[in-house]
C-alpha cells in the first residue's frame, strides 16, 4: 500500500487535506476512496495516527507506516494519549505579538498575522539595502533651513537653563527612597565625634564628604558650644538606615536610651543661595562614585605567606659620608660597582640606587625575589666594609631616601665636580 506524503499543519488548526490510499499492484484496480481527517496524538514524543493496517508516524517530512512495532503496547499508549486538538500549548509574547508553540514545526507560530508596527520594527532591525537607500524622494531633497534648526536648539537650551535655575533658587524635596540619613537623639553629652562615628558604623558604611574626605556626621551644639545630645549620620546604602532603626534604636549608651529615626528636613525661613554648597564637577563626581563603589568590592584574602613587593628591596646604610662624596666624587662610581658585585652573589640585581645627598649614606638594591633580599640582609647586616659597620634592612615601602638639597649644598657639590673634572683633564694632558 502506498500513500501520499501528508504535511501536518499547526496544532491550533489541523489541516484539511485527506489521506489518499492506493490499492496494491497485484490486486484489481479499484476507484480511490477518501477518508475523513485522521486523528493525531503525541505518543512518546512522536506524532501518530491510525491507519487501516496499524499506525503511521510523522518523521518531519511525511507520514510513514510503523514497522516491527508491538501493536498491543502501541494501542494502549494511543488510548492514553490526548488528541492533538485537546493538548494545551504554551504561549508567549514576542515583540508585542502573541505566539503559540507548535511541537510539529518545533517553533513559535504567531496567532495572528503581523501588523504594521511589527513589520516596521522588523525592518529597522536589519540593514537597509544600499540600492533602496539611494532612491531618495523629492521630500528628502528639499533644502534644510539651518537657521530654523539652530533657533529651535537655542530655545530648548534656554528652557533647560531656566528649569535648572528655578531648582537652584529654591528648596528641593528629597525622595524618601533615596534618603540615607538618620537622626539620633538622647545621646550622652560627653561623647566625641570619633565615638559617634564608631557607634553609627555598626550598621553600615558612612558616606564621606567628597570635598574634605571626612565622614558625613554631625553632633549638634548649643549656643555655648556644648553638645545637645543629638546628631545626624549619612550612610552610603539605604539598607543601612533600616538596620540602624532595628539595631541602634533603643541602645543603652552609658545609661542613655538612644533614639534613632529617619531624618526629616523641614523648610525654615527664606532660601539663602549663599549657604548652598557648590556643585561637584563631572570629574569630581566620577571619582567620588568610583571611591564609593570600591568600598563594596569583594577582594580575596591574601595568602598568609604573601610578601609585599617592597620586601624585594634591601637598604644599605652607612656606606659613605657626604664629606667623602664632596672630596672624592669618583667614589660614587666605585661604590656602585662594588655593591653591585657584592649583591649579585645573593641573586639577580634588578635596580641599584645610590643616594649621594642622604647623610645616612644610603644605597638601595632591588632583587627579583624576596628570598634573595632576605639572604642579603641576613649576611650583610652589621658587617664591616671599608672600615665601616653596615646596617642592612628590608625597605618598608614608604620611606623616601632622596632628600632635597639646599642652595649651599648644591654649590658645594658643583665645585667638587668641577674640581674633579679639572683634575681629570690634567691627567689626560700629561
Amino acid at each position: 500500500m502506498s500513500m501520499q506524503a501528508y504535511e501536518p499543519g499547526f496544532i491550533q488548526k489541523p489541516p484539511d487535506e485527506e489521506f489518499q490510499v492506493e490499492e496494491e499492484e497485484d490486486e484489481p484496480a479499484q476507484s480511490s476512496s477518501t477518508t475523513d481527517e485522521p486523528e493525531r496524538r503525541l505518543v512518546d514524543g512522536k506524532w501518530l495516527c491510525e491507519s487501516p493496517k496499524g499506525f503511521l508516524e510523522y518523521d518531519g517530512t511525511a507520514w510513514k507506516p510503523i514497522e516491527n512495532a508491538n501493536l498491543e503496547e502501541l494501542k494502549q499508549k494511543w488510548d492514553q494519549a490526548q488528541p492533538m486538538n485537546q493538548i494545551p500549548q504554551p504561549t508567549c509574547e514576542i515583540n508585542g505579538v502573541r505566539h503559540t508553540w507548535n511541537p510539529v514545526a518545533n517553533s513559535w507560530i504567531p496567532d495572528s498575522p503581523p501588523d504594521e508596527d511589527f513589520l516596521a520594527q522588523y525592518y529597522l532591525s536589519f540593514p537597509v539595502n544600499e540600492e533602496v537607500a539611494k532612491q531618495e524622494t523629492q521630500e528628502d531633497k528639499k533644502p534644510v533651513d539651518k537657521k530654523l534648526i539652530k533657533a529651535e536648539k537655542l530655545a530648548k537650551k534656554r528652557e533647560r537653563a531656566e528649569e535648572e535655575a528655578k531648582k537652584a533658587k529654591g528648596w528641593v524635596d528629597q525622595d524618601e527612597t533615596e534618603n540615607t540619613k538618620v537622626y539620633v537623639s538622647n545621646l550622652p553629652t560627653e561623647i566625641s565625634e570619633e565615638q559617634f562615628i564608631e557607634f553609627m558604623g555598626k550598621c553600615g558604611v558612612i558616606m564621606q564628604d567628597p570635598r574634605n574626605k571626612k565622614p558625613k556626621v554631625k553632633l549638634y551644639r548649643d549656643e555655648k558650644g556644648e553638645l545637645k545630645g543629638d546628631g545626624i549620620c549619612c550612610y552610603v546604602k539605604i539598607e543601612s538606615v533600616q538596620m540602624a532603626l532595628n539595631i541602634l534604636d533603643g541602645w543603652n549608651w552609658d545609661g542613655k536610651i538612644v533614639k534613632v529615626e529617619r531624618a526629616k528636613f523641614e523648610m525654615k525661613g527664606e532660601f539663602d543661595p549663599t549657604k548652598k554648597k557648590k556643585r561637584l564637577t563631572a570629574e569630581q563626581k566620577k571619582r567620588f562614585l568610583e571611591g564609593q563603589k570600591r568600598l563594596f568590592e569583594w577582594k580575596p584574602e591574601k595568602d598568609r605567606a604573601y610578601r609585599p613587593p617592597s620586601d624585594c628591596t634591601v637598604v644599605l646604610k652607612n656606606m659613605f659620608t657626604l664629606e667623602e662624596m664632596d672630596n672624592t666624587p669618583e667614589l660614587m662610581f666605585d661604590l656602585k660597582s662594588e655593591v653591585n658585585e657584592m649583591m649579585s652573589k645573593f641573586g639577580t640585581v634588578k635596580h641599584l640606587v645610590l643616594y649621594d645627598t642622604n647623610p645616612e649614606g644610603v644605597i638601595t638594591v632591588s632583587f627579583d625575589n624576596v628570598e634573595s633580599a632576605d639572604l642579603a640582609v641576613k649576611s650583610l647586616n652589621r658587617v664591616i666594609k671599608r672600615g665601616r659597620k653596615l646596617f642592612v634592612e628590608t625597605w618598608d615601602g614608604k620611606t623616601k631616601y632622596r632628600l632635597q638639597e639646599s642652595e649651599e649644598e648644591k654649590e658645594r657639590r658643583t665645585k667638587a665636580w668641577e674640581r674633579f673634572l679639572g683634575e681629570q683633564e690634567q691627567d689626560e694632558e700629561e
